[in-house]
């Protein structure tokens, strides 16, 4: 039994990084010794509710002094978060015979394994898949760096895991490495027992995600009013926490001044398998998303998605009709497979293929072999 540290900044965010994050402790507790190393106290017994897992007996290790400042930060930005991240695993490292980081960089000594969901400093190279960013984004990232003390060699030279084609190919821009692809693992779960044809289902699209500017949330509820205006009576569910206070009540207010879209927050598992297979589609707003774990529930629940035309969300979908690079080419997309039942019929895929590709058993048993090969 091996000694294993498992490192994330804060699991309290609830987003998909930290369902990888109680998967990864979930798959490796019953054979190693585990503690989870991060910077604020989880409930472990409500991220175990949140995400249907069963993490237990893992110990759980956090900086002293680094929370309070974080709260006194207010809104501190996620490459501070990784900077003292670092620097805190960097300081346990001798405790552990292994090391796996589930919140991108981690540049401590070895073995270490580090599952990559967007490489937080791909803008020190500029890579053209991340997007235009500015002389202040890249102050700020160099800044951070140095503060974590990262060793970009010991970053190449770990076992790195992406979480799609996509990120592999952003990480090997910025690092020159190529990173094994390890998919997450996405709960499928009473989908396939909740299944209904696609005719018994309500012609309304369905948004999974936070509520939070970088979703584009609001786009997706602009797509919605001008695919109406198309003469298509749908509607829109928004499902999914909070996550920055004015912008939730900016889709607040839309919601409100809109009968056909409202926001339902932050609902229970069964609630959103309810929610997702009573609907016939589903909408994502996020660009340059790193994998889609939304997208990837959306099409296991049965919906036909429209996701942006980049990052690894196109790997999912796995049609060029069911993605979009403008808001206009959202809702010509949508307006053509809509004014077609048949083409959306042909369209849909099902549980059994995501569960196949990228189910909870298939990610505990890679991360258990890559865990032994390491420390092997």
């Amino acid at each position: 039994m091996a000694r294993i540290a498992v490192a994330h900044t804060d699991l309290t965010a609830k987003g998909g990084g930290e369902g990888v994050c109680m998967n990864v402790l979930e798959a490796l507790q019953d054979d190693h010794d585990v503690t989870l190393l991060t910077l604020t106290d989880p409930d472990l017994r409500e991220l175990n509710d949140y995400f249907r897992t069963d993490v237990r007996d893992v110990r759980v290790r956090t900086p002293p002094l680094v929370e309070s400042f974080l709260d006194w930060l207010d809104d501190p930005r996620y490459n501070l978060r990784n900077a003292l991240l670092n620097r805190f695993v960097a300081r346990e490292r001798d405790r552990f015979d292994l090391a796996v980081g589930t919140d991108n960089e981690l540049g401590v000594a070895g073995p270490l394994v580090q599952y990559v969901h967007t490489p937080r400093f791909a803008r020190l190279v500029v890579s053209k898949r991340v997007g235009e960013d500015g002389f202040v984004d890249h102050a700020y990232d160099r800044f951070s760096w140095l503060v974590g003390g990262f060793d970009p060699d010991r970053v190449r030279e770990s076992t790195v895991l992406a979480n799609s084609g996509w990120i592999a190919d952003v990480f090997q821009d910025a690092y020159g490495a190529r990173p094994e692809v390890v998919h997450p693992p996405v709960d499928t779960r009473g989908f396939a027992e909740r299944d209904r044809p696609f005719d018994e289902r309500e012609p309304g699209f369905v948004t999974v995600g936070r509520l939070a500017r970088y979703k584009n949330v609001l786009e997706n509820v602009e797509i919605v009013d001008r695919v109406r205006d198309r003469g298509h009576d749908v509607h829109l569910h928004l499902v999914g926490p909070g996550y920055d206070d004015e912008y939730t009540r900016e889709v607040e207010r839309a919601a409100a001044e809109r009968d056909y879209v409202r926001v339902e927050g932050e609902v229970s598992r069964e609630e959103l398998v309810d929610i997702v297979t009573t609907h016939r589609y589903g909408l994502h707003g996020k660009r340059h998303e790193h994998f889609g774990m939304a997208v990837a529930e959306l099409v296991a629940g049965g919906t036909v998605p429209f996701v942006p035309d980049n990052g690894g969300q196109r790997e999912i979908v796995g049609s060029d009709r069911l993605t979009y690079s403008t808001t206009d080419e959202a809702v010509e997309r949508i307006d053509r497979v809509l004014s077609d039942p048949e083409e959306a019929r042909e369209l849909r895929r099902g549980t059994a293929e995501i569960e196949r590709r990228y189910g909870r058993e298939r990610f505990h048993r890679e991360i258990r072999e890559i865990a032994d090969r390491e420390l092997s």
